[in-house]
């Protein structure tokens, strides 16, 4: 009964936003995540800033979207990101996954930044990454000092996930510890390029305990030798 109720609040989630919009969606970002963020990062990437802004600019511009309703909108922007994703199936796919990997190191400066000050789009690394804006730019910004004390956490994260890592490996019979792993795996593929702290967040507690348990292992057996 219990592997068949969260699939059932979820068919009744999307049932409830068809009713309320027209389109049955579990967010309201999804296709605007796909559009503005994914797609748009991966045309900066591939062709440069420029074109992704005139490719961007062509999508909303189009009369299948404008004076659409809010269901047809949807539905155009989920059709023009699916055709994008078939006609760059290997690039995109690739770059969908370098960038997830990237989010699982990140620090939270987005987090920390939007927190602070209004979201505009622009604040993120990936505007770096894509040549959109220089490496230079992180030390103009306004929280320059916070930015500053997000660097060993960045360290730290590497640290842990090398831990977690080994831990995983030692313990690869146990199906507890796989169907954990595969778990914080689809979460990461599934975020791709706009994986960030916050979307990591849910497997914190697990990664660092289980960092924590083979960091303990591998000082005892230091001890043990000294």
């Amino acid at each position: 009964m219990w592997l068949f109720f969260p699939v059932i609040i979820l068919q009744l989630y999307l049932f409830h936003n068809d009713q309320k919009s027209g389109f049955k969606h579990f967010s309201s970002i999804e296709n605007y995540n796909l559009i503005n963020y994914n797609l748009y990062y991966f045309k900066s990437s591939k062709v440069g800033k420029v074109e992704a802004d005139k490719w961007h600019k062509n999508v909303y511009d189009n009369k299948n979207y404008i004076g659409k309703n809010y269901k047809e909108q949807n539905e155009y922007l989920k059709t023009v990101g699916i055709n994008e994703i078939k006609n760059n199936f290997l690039s995109y796919s690739f770059y969908h996954f370098k960038t997830a990997i990237r989010g699982v190191f990140d620090p939270g400066r987005f987090d920390i930044m939007t927190f602070f000050d209004k979201e505009d789009g622009k604040q993120g690394f990936l505007e770096i990454l894509n040549g959109n804006k220089s490496l230079k730019s992180i030390f103009k910004e306004k929280m320059i000092i916070i930015i500053l004390f997000i660097i060993p956490i960045f360290f730290i994260n590497i640290i842990k996930y090398f831990y977690f890592g080994k831990y995983i490996l030692k313990n690869k019979h146990s199906n507890l510890i796989w169907y954990l792993f595969i778990l914080l795996v689809y979460n990461i593929l599934v975020s791709g390029p706009v994986n960030s702290s916050r979307y990591m967040m849910p497997f914190q507690i697990i990664v660092i305990c289980f960092a924590l348990k083979e960091f303990q292992k591998h000082s005892k057996k230091n001890a043990t030798v000294t």
